[in-house]
């Protein structure tokens, strides 16, 4: 890795600093020359005005362009051309640069010259209608090049984005200042992130908001239990799951949510599967209304509105184990110093609103891109997990897809040359950063296409999974089981060992080790009122335990007990306390690893009352009526044939011993009606919707 300017540097520099900071404002500057220039034979003109309302003073540059070679540019020397010695601007965190204009659609970019020693590009921003002020983190503008921020000669702006483009941008209040760096991160959200290994997105499912217009939405038998407990015996650790949040919430103030909607209910399951399995869950609002330097403001109240009925609904999740992500891919319509700004609002809305602290992921715009990242100033706030995403070689690893614009990239192979250094040294720019500001980082999304060719498949799974583990980011693959115009590397989307792209399996680390314990055959029965788990297991080793652990909700579990296992086979039976309760047994190896093995329901308490639904099948209207002495109805709960909630009527005051549910929106099929009197949950019954 490259040397980088540390917050040390920054923060402690500032004695070996120019004693002046600004670098342009009027009469008080530190530029000694100017030159401007076009790609493709354009035409660029640079000239310092006092016309159209400068920022700050009487003075301000206007920068008139017009390229057809992909740039415009300008440099503003600060060493009257090699006269005097580079300036020295390690004792400032930011550049501030002040500026307006541009054409839609282009954007603003920033980096420092010495001599023939380059930092990095750095993105400013897009089109700007007012003066807008950008801190730039000087650590951005270095991190990982060869230049050295103790000797600075030039400070070089560029407009681009496009082949061709046109217009005028002005420029003034250019200075160095000490500002925020953030917050470092907290021991609780360092341990989380750690705790994040092998990753995966539910991708094509509860983000897939195109679906809307045909009524499709949500494809509720996309993931399932089955899929999702052969995916976590793979190997994957942790899930994201991307939800469209603000398409399916109202477009109007108060935002108000309505909870009993299908995809709340499959988050409801993933959010169960997650207890039973063991797993991390990153809940993620995907596909939001698009933000940009235009709207960003106006759209704050509702993304505050909606993340704060989010926190309070899921404040009950255990933070070592949930965690939110606030908002997935802002464009290059917004910039990042924008975002921030939205990131900001939001975090505090859910702050307000939970009362257990969750880490929250936060990207930078671009995309969620990690060059965006390196430019990126932390949040004030210590409990925020950075994320980037990665498909770098874009048009490798999106070649073929029906869905590009333009669709169909032609076919290529990988690498070609450059792609694994530039691969390497973007993620090596991203831990210096991370190191730097003492922030974790994850990859959030990377994908290779399935029409690629297979060893170039190969070739980038062992590339990309080679540069974040190395530097010790967790990775979550986009969509494992698309078999076609998709990322997938299941054969047929079928998840099994025999199935797995066996390079793709390597590299992610799937099966990567057969079981040390071989299971079968645990059951439960009832003796004297309380369960009794029996099992058998094969091979077991001295050191290992197998660890029962329950749960009154298939959320929040406990120990139920611990029994060390015998060296060879035998046969386990453990008997708890309580009468009902979800079971999960787990084996723990002398390494510390944890494998669950099975989990499984339990009930032997008294014979419970008798739920009577009637018509059924039925095509319309419900009807629910229990008999006996028990508490009234306080829940109804209706689950499909995968074991997904569909369904979910919950009534404070209860229902009384009967109630009247609307079941005329349910595809036809075979489901599972569960109620709940009181604190007591009932055994449901089939209920056939036609």
């Amino acid at each position: 890795m490259k040397p980088f300017i540390t917050l040390f540097t920054l923060f402690f520099g500032v004695a070996a600093s120019q004693a002046q900071p600004v670098i342009y404002k009027d009469g008080t500057t530190l530029i000694t020359g100017i030159w401007s220039g076009a790609g493709g034979g354009g035409t660029a003109n640079l000239a310092e005005v006092s016309t159209n309302s400068p920022y700050e003073g009487s003075l301000h540059y206007r920068f008139d362009y017009a390229y057809t070679g992909w740039w415009a540019g300008l440099g503003l020397n600060m060493d009257n051309w090699g006269a005097d010695a580079p300036r020295n601007l390690s004792g400032y965190t930011h550049l501030r640069i002040a500026y307006r204009g541009l054409t839609s659609g282009q954007t603003l970019t920033v980096q420092l010259r010495n001599n023939s020693d380059y930092g990095n590009s750095v993105v400013i921003g897009g089109s700007a209608s007012s003066y807008t002020v950008v801190d730039v983190p000087v650590l951005s503008l270095t991190i990982g090049s060869p230049l050295d921020i103790s000797a600075v000669r030039e400070i070089d702006l560029s407009v681009g984005n496009a082949e061709t483009g046109s217009g005028t941008v002005y420029f003034d209040a250019i200075e160095l200042v000490n500002g925020s760096t953030g917050s470092e991160a907290s021991a609780a959200t360092w341990a989380r992130a750690n705790s994040l290994h092998t990753g995966l997105n539910t991708a094509n499912w509860l983000e897939a908001y195109w679906l809307m217009p045909f009524n499709a939405y949500p494809e509720t038998g996309k993931y399932n239990r089955a899929n999702i407990s052969a995916l976590r015996d793979a190997g994957f650790d942790a899930f994201r799951l991307p939800v469209t949040f603000e398409r399916i919430c109202p477009t109007t103030p108060p935002y108000t949510i309505d909870f009993d909607q299908t995809a709340f209910h499959l988050v409801d399951s993933m959010i169960l599967w997650a207890g039973l399995f063991d797993f991390r869950l990153i809940i993620d609002n995907h596909h939001g209304y698009p933000l940009t330097d235009a709207n960003y403001t106006t759209e704050i109240p509702r993304l505050k509105a909606i993340w704060a009925q989010l926190a309070a609904h899921y404040d009950d999740l255990d933070p070592e184990q949930f965690l939110f992500e606030v908002y997935n891919e802002p464009t290059n319509a917004i910039s990042s110093n924008n975002f921030r700004t939205v990131a900001a609002e939001v975090l505090a809305s859910i702050r307000a609103n939970e009362t257990q602290t969750h880490s929250v992921l936060v990207g930078a715009a671009g995309w969620n891109s990690g060059g965006e990242l390196t430019g990126f100033t932390p949040l004030d706030d210590p409990d925020i997990i950075y994320t980037f995403h990665s498909y770098d070689p874009f048009f490798f690893t999106h070649q073929g897809m029906s869905w590009t614009d333009p669709p169909y990239f032609p076919a290529m192979s990988f690498p070609q040359a450059g792609d694994v250094e530039g691969i390497n040294q973007l993620f090596d720019n991203v831990k210096a950063w991370s190191d730097a500001y003492n922030v974790p980082v994850c990859l959030g999304e990377y994908g290779c296409a399935t029409s690629a060719d297979a060893t170039s498949r190969c070739n980038w799974i062992e590339t990309m999974t080679g540069a974040f583990h190395s530097n010790g980011f967790s990775g979550f693959y986009w969509d494992a089981i698309s078999p076609t115009d998709a990322f997938g590397f299941y054969t047929g989307g079928v998840v099994s060992e025999t199935m797995v792209i066996p390079c793709f399996a390597a590299a992610i680390g799937l099966y990567a080790e057969p079981l040390a314990v071989e299971f079968e055959d645990m059951s439960i029965a009832c003796r004297d009122g309380l369960p009794v788990l029996n099992w058998l297991a094969f091979h077991s080793n001295e050191g290992d335990v197998f660890i029962v652990e329950r749960s009154e909700n298939g959320r929040q579990w406990e120990t139920a007990g611990q029994m060390r296992a015998v060296p060879g086979s035998y046969r386990y039976e453990f008997t708890d306390k309580v009468a009902a309760a979800y079971y999960r047994l787990s084996a723990r190896y002398p390494d510390g690893s944890k494998h669950v093995l099975r989990v499984q329901t339990a009930d032997c308490g008294a014979p419970e009352p008798e739920l009577i639904l009637f018509p059924n099948p039925v095509s319309g209207q419900l009807h629910i009526k229990m008999t006996g002495d028990q508490k009234q109805l306080t829940a109804v709960r209706i689950m499909n044939s995968s074991g997904m909630q569909v369904l979910n009527r919950v009534s404070a005051g209860g229902f009384g011993h009967a109630a009247l549910l609307d079941v005329g929106n349910l595809p036809g099929g075979v489901y599972w009606v569960q109620v709940q009197c009181g604190d007591e949950t009932i055994a449901g019954q089939r209920l056939i919707v036609r």
